[in-house]
């Protein structure tokens, strides 16, 4: 029996093993998925071995390119520049400037430029989902945007 898992907006699946339950998060922004369904064989911790099949949505996705830099919130700090390639108001994806120790669950302070008429500079925490390679996936610790970045968000209907 196989899984239908739908890729979301930020390029993430959300699997679950049918045996032990547990939970895993994979970050699809490196692959090149063209086709709308994708089998996929996965092998969880336990051992157990499942086919997910995964679907995109046809809505094609609107890539952004907000430059600036992260820092990590953990004692053994990392810091780099990154480039937000998706954002909506629940998340985003970056794609950072080298290969980093960051782990998911880790949190990070990021500072990133906008693209609208102000330039308005944006800092927020997120959270981290997923990780591929340099790609990252990450949810905001907050959802209340009352900054510059809510209405970036709402005028450009992201």
């Amino acid at each position: 029996m196989e899984q239908k898992v739908i890729i979301d907006n930020l390029d993430t699946a959300r699997l679950a093993c049918p045996k032990c339950e547990r939970n895993k998060i994979l970050q699809l922004s490196g692959y090149n998925l063209l086709k709308r369904h994708t089998r996929v064989k996965y092998k969880c911790n336990c051992g157990h071995t499942y086919i997910v099949l995964l679907e995109k949505k046809p809505i094609p996705p609107q890539d952004r390119m907000l430059t600036g830099t992260f820092t990590s919130a953990e004692e053994r700090g990392c810091s780099g520049k990154m480039i937000i390639k998706r954002l909506n108001s629940h998340g985003l994806i970056l794609k950072t400037n080298i290969d980093q120790k960051i782990l998911p669950g880790g949190n990070l302070m990021l500072e990133f430029v906008l693209d609208d008429v102000k330039q308005s500079i944006v800092k927020k925490q997120v959270r981290i989902l997923a990780i591929n390679g340099r790609y990252l996936t990450a949810e905001f610790t907050s959802t209340e945007h009352f900054d510059n970045l809510g209405p970036y968000l709402l005028f450009n209907k992201l």
